[in-house]
């Protein structure tokens, strides 16, 4: 169980810039951001692997807290700001990760929150509501799936088995990410256009991404990222015997509010994955969106913010 939680203070700003904040728990220390008044509902917005809580754009953490919200966007471990590991010697899982959530909460002072989360921060938010559900009001998920083997498969060149019930990613992505994991761009330049492109492809191009907001929260991902092992961590910790089985079995424990929003454009989870979660979480709401990919994209905004004001309404 998590130990003494503290939140320190490190830089402050107005209600619509956002506050940040550090949580620690068990010699683990979160960054997060607070936007919104903290008297308001409160709602935590969980990124997915590989990533940082600065890929929630700025504008949408602020277009959500003017609609009436306490918003946090925080780093998981192994990204931006936050504590880093070395894998092999403090292994960890999604749970883990999941606690690490529930610290912030307890830090931001927090009892219970909405949740938006995407890919990885999907599953966070399927495990706090299925282990912490005194802590979940409801939850929001995109990107998400009962079943990662077929992903863990491709991406280690490995070819599909008979534990494969769901598509693998798409083979345009595959490649883009086989060339991500050589961590081989020099220059900044480089860097942050790999990136934008990888983004690009995790939205799809029904609906392209604005891109002035695609380059601004890359650069300051790229300006943040003090250790780019962890990229390799996350995909390393969600291989896990242990990873496959949480995200396989925690649909049946979850019982909150649940809305699972999947896009056609997903090209890591098609559409299946979320159709196969749906059926896993009793009572769950699911609406398949055209066009949508795997990344929350400025088209969709207004979308998500309506779900996350109306989670409880629903049901």
């Amino acid at each position: 169980m998590l130990k003494k939680i503290s939140s320190c203070l490190v830089s402050t700003g107005s209600l619509t810039t956002g506050r940040t904040h550090f949580a620690q728990a068990n010699d683990v220390s979160i960054w997060y951001e607070t936007f919104g008044k903290k008297e308001n509902p409160a709602v935590l917005l969980i990124m997915g692997g590989c990533c940082q809580g600065v890929l929630w754009p700025k504008i949408f953490c602020e277009k959500l807290a003017n609609e009436g919200f306490h918003v946090i966007r925080y780093d998981h471990r192994d990204s931006g700001l936050s504590t880093c590991f070395d894998f092999e010697k403090q292994p960890y899982d999604p749970l883990d990760m999941a606690q690490d959530a529930v610290s912030v909460l307890d830090a931001a002072g927090v009892k219970k929150a909405r949740i938006f989360g995407v890919s990885l921060g999907a599953f966070i938010a399927e495990l706090m509501a299925g282990y912490f559900p005194e802590r979940v009001d409801s939850i929001l998920l995109m990107g998400s799936t009962t079943n990662i083997h077929p992903m863990n498969l491709a991406y280690a060149n490995l070819p599909q088995d008979d534990q494969a019930s769901l598509p693998p990613p798409s083979p345009d992505y595959l490649a883009w990410m086989k060339e991500y994991m050589k961590l081989a761009p020099k220059t900044d330049e480089e860097k942050l256009a790999q990136r934008e492109a990888g983004w690009n492809k995790l939205n799809g191009q029904k609906f392209p991404l604005n891109e002035t907001i695609n380059r601004e929260i890359h650069r300051e991902f790229l300006s943040r990222m003090r250790f780019p092992q962890g990229v390799i961590n996350h995909i390393t910790m969600l291989r896990r015997e242990l990873s496959e089985e949480l995200v396989r079995t925690v649909p049946s424990k979850i019982k909150v509010p649940t809305v699972i929003i999947h896009g056609t454009e997903d090209p890591i989870f098609a559409p299946d994955h979320g159709e196969a979660l749906h059926r896993a979480i009793p009572h769950s709401k699911y609406l398949l969106m055209e066009g949508m990919g795997h990344v929350p994209g400025d088209h969709f905004f207004d979308l998500y913010i309506d779900l996350i004001k109306t989670l409880n309404l629903r049901f």
